[in-house]
């Protein structure tokens, strides 16, 4: 390694520290408020608390906590299981029929990646179905949005999926659903892992869209219930960050027991895409 390589190195390896320190410093900051009083909770610094205050998550735990997990287990397991299973068998059909009409699908369902949520007239459609402010047209919206991102990932799959396939289970007889519920959906076990835990996270991270379309408090997800403790005239800093490490504690769980799947299901759709 000569002297520009050493130097090339020597910067990329501070950029990278430095990214690190940005992006662990408010984690630690959360985290380390989560058991201050509320007095040293309001200078948001990452210096240990004086008293540990384990009394903090109970505090939370009493605003109605039990019901905002409630109403997330709700909308996530409605979301995701829409979302993967109206994407997987749009993407076989897509995959399968190879027309003109299929490859402008296609591309129309891409463009909804980058297409932004609009509040308004997702208000008034859930309004002229009946479903506004009720957490299955929250679900509804859930799957609208991710639909096109997990197509794409089934997509990639499903195309190294050898047509033969499919040519043999007709001629056994297996024909229309029954062929995709029997041959292909068994072989999609890795990116359903994958697009699986994303939408999961995507999903019960949620913010901004369930403050437009939940119109009470009772209906509210848990990442909305960071409002109990935070409002116009009151802050509650530490339990505001308690309640935040609560809220994360799922997704942090589930991508330790799930990032080999999502790392074996994005490298077997880029391999067979």
């Amino acid at each position: 390694m000569n002297k520009k390589d050493r130097t090339v190195n020597l910067f990329l390896e501070i950029f990278l520290w430095l990214c690190s320190v940005v992006t662990i410093y408010p984690l630690l900051m959360v985290v380390l408020t989560a058991f201050k009083v509320r007095g040293e909770a309001g200078y948001l610094n990452i210096r240990l608390p004086t008293v540990w205050q384990f009394s903090n998550f109970a505090e939370v735990w009493k605003y109605n906590f039990l019901r905002s997990l409630g109403n997330s287990v709700f909308v996530t397991v409605i979301s995701v299981t829409l979302t993967l299973s109206l994407s997987s068998v749009l993407s076989f059909v897509l995959c399968r029929r190879g027309t003109r009409g299929a490859r402008i699908a296609y591309r129309l369902m891409t463009f909804g990646i980058i297409a932004p949520f609009a509040a308004m007239p997702t208000i008034q459609l859930l309004r002229t179905i009946g479903l506004y402010g009720s957490r299955l047209g929250l679900s509804l919206c859930y799957a609208a949005l991710f639909m096109p991102f997990t197509t794409m990932i089934f997509t990639g799959f499903i195309k190294g999926i050898p047509r033969e396939l499919d040519e043999a289970a007709v001629i056994d007889g297996v024909r229309g659903f029954f062929l995709f519920g029997r041959i292909i959906f068994p072989l999609l076990k890795p990116v359903i892992a994958t697009a699986g835990v994303l939408n999961f996270m995507w999903v019960w991270n949620e913010l901004q869209i369930p403050m437009y379309l939940l119109n009470s408090s009772a209906k509210w997800t848990l990442p909305l219930s960071v409002f109990n403790f935070y409002g116009q005239y009151s802050r509650n800093w530490n339990l505001v960050c308690a309640d935040v490490v609560l809220v994360s504690v799922p997704v942090v769980l589930v991508y330790i027991f799930a990032q080999k799947y999502i790392i074996n299901g994005m490298i077997s759709g880029a391999v067979k895409g």
